[in-house]
C-alpha cells in the first residue's frame, strides 16, 4: 500500500506570527471577559510579554538609556576634543615665547633699596649678539606737577630734573651680550624704596575749592634714557639702533625723532644749572630734588595769577614746565596753549611722556 506523502509545511514570515499571536490573544481576552474571570487575562497578557520579537526588545533598551549612560559614552570624546585644543594653545604660547627669546629685550634694573644702589642693563633673550652693547645713559630724577581743577578733573607735566653723570662711582660689564651686561654704581645717596613714604608731595592751593591747585611729586627713583647700537652675531653686517627710556615701573620705547627731542630738552633744561641736580653732602638726592622744586613753584604758581616780577622768572616757570627758555610769550595765550605740540616744547614731550613714563594710575599714590 502507499503511504500518504506528508505536505510540506510553509513557513509563515514573522510579521504574520504576529498578527496571529495578537489575534489569539484578543480572542483570549473576549472569552474570558464573558466568563468574568479577569485575572486570566491578566496572566495571559503578562506571559504574551515574554514573547515580543527580540528586535522590538533591543530598541526599547537604546530608547531606555539614561543621561549618565550617555556623557560616559561621550566622555573619551570629550577628553580627546580638551586635549587637542590643550595642546594646541601650549603650542601657540611655546611659538611666541620663542620668539620673544629670539629677539632683543633690553630693560633697565633699578636697585636702589640696598647700601650700594646700582641699575644694570639686562638682554632677556637668548640670541646672541655680535660683541656687548657699550651704552651711553642719561638721568633723570622724574617729577610731576599736577594741574586739579575744581570738578575734579586734572592734567600733569612730567619734568626730567637731570644727573650728572659723572655721580656713576664705577661702571663692571660682564662681557656677555645676553643676560646681566654692564651694572653701574651709584653714591648712597639715591638709595630709595618704593613705597608711597618715599613720595614726596606737597600741595599747592585747595583742591576742590581752588578753580585750579597744583600738587608736586617728586619720585625715589631714576628716569634712564639709553640708545644702543648692537648687531646679531649671526647677522654682523646688519646694525642696529634701539632707544628708550626706564623707571622701575615703566619702559617707553622711543623713536630716534623722540630721542633728539629728549636731547635737546636736556640741554634747554640744564640752561639754568640749578636745574641739575647735584649731590649736597649725605643728603638724600631725592629730598635735595623736592627742596628745589618746592622753592621753585612756591614762588612760580602765585605768579601765574600775580604775573611774573621779571623775565627770567617766566623763563624758568616755563623752561621747568618744558617749553625752550628763550621762547617768546605772547601775553594774549593762556598756559594750556603753551603745551600744545610745537617746536618750543620739544613737540610736546613732558606731556606725551608723563603718563608713559609714570602711569596715570600712580604706582606709588594708586588712589589718587
Amino acid at each position: 500500500m502507499y503511504g500518504k506523502k506528508k505536505k510540506k509545511q510553509k513557513s509563515i514570515p514573522e510579521k504574520d506570527i504576529k498578527k496571529e499571536f495578537v489575534a489569539k490573544v484578543n480572542l483570549s481576552s473576549k472569552t474570558n471577559q464573558k466568563k468574568g474571570n479577569t485575572s486570566d487575562i491578566e496572566n495571559k497578557t503578562d506571559n504574551a510579554s515574554f514573547i515580543i520579537p527580540q528586535p522590538l526588545l533591543i530598541e526599547n533598551k537604546d530608547n531606555d538609556k539614561t543621561a549618565f549612560d550617555k556623557f560616559i559614552q561621550f566622555l573619551p570624546l570629550g577628553i580627546s576634543i580638551i586635549s587637542l585644543l590643550l595642546s594646541m594653545f601650549l603650542g601657540f604660547r611655546t611659538e611666541e615665547r620663542s620668539k620673544y627669546l629670539d629677539t632683543t629685550n633690553f630693560n633697565i634694573v633699578q636697585n636702589f633699596w640696598q647700601e650700594n644702589p646700582s641699575y644694570t642693563l639686562y638682554n632677556e633673550s637668548t640670541k646672541p649678539l655680535t660683541v656687548p652693547p657699550k651704552p651711553s645713559y642719561y638721568m633723570y630724577i622724574p617729577a610731576k606737577l599736577f594741574w586739579i581743577f575744581k570738578d575734579g578733573k586734572r592734567f600733569s607735566n612730567l619734568i626730567l630734573l637731570p644727573v650728572s653723570y659723572d655721580n656713576v662711582i664705577s661702571q663692571s660689564s660682564t662681557g656677555k651680550t645676553i643676560d646681566e651686561i654692564t651694572t653701574s654704581v651709584l653714591p648712597k645717596n639715591f638709595y630709595g624704596k618704593l613705597g608711597a613714604r618715599d613720595l614726596r608731595s606737597r600741595f599747592y592751593g585747595h583742591p576742590g575749592i581752588d578753580n585750579i591747585a597744583c600738587e608736586l611729586r617728586v619720585y625715589p627713583f631714576l628716569a634712564i634714557a639709553t640708545k644702543l647700537n648692537y648687531s646679531y652675531k649671526d647677522k654682523p653686517e646688519t646694525p642696529i639702533s634701539e632707544n628708550f627710556v626706564t623707571t622701575p615701573w615703566s619702559k617707553e620705547p622711543l623713536s630716534d625723532t623722540r630721542y633728539n627731542d629728549l636731547e635737546n630738552y636736556t640741554r634747554n633744561i640744564a640752561h639754568f644749572p640749578e636745574n641739575e641736580i647735584k649731590i649736597v653732602g649725605d643728603d638724600n638726592i631725592y629730598d635735595t630734588a623736592f627742596a628745589y622744586l618746592d622753592s621753585q613753584f612756591s614762588k612760580f604758581i602765585p605768579m601765574l595769577k600775580e604775573g611774573f616780577k621779571n623775565n627770567e622768572e617766566q623763563q624758568r616757570f616755563y623752561t621747568l614746565m618744558g617749553n625752550r627758555w628763550d621762547m617768546k610769550y605772547d601775553p594774549q595765550k593762556d598756559i594750556s596753549d603753551y603745551a600744545k605740540p610745537s617746536e618750543d616744547n620739544f613737540h610736546s614731550l613732558g606731556r606725551e611722556l608723563s603718563d608713559k613714563v609714570i602711569p596715570a594710575k600712580d604706582p606709588l599714590y594708586p588712589d589718587y
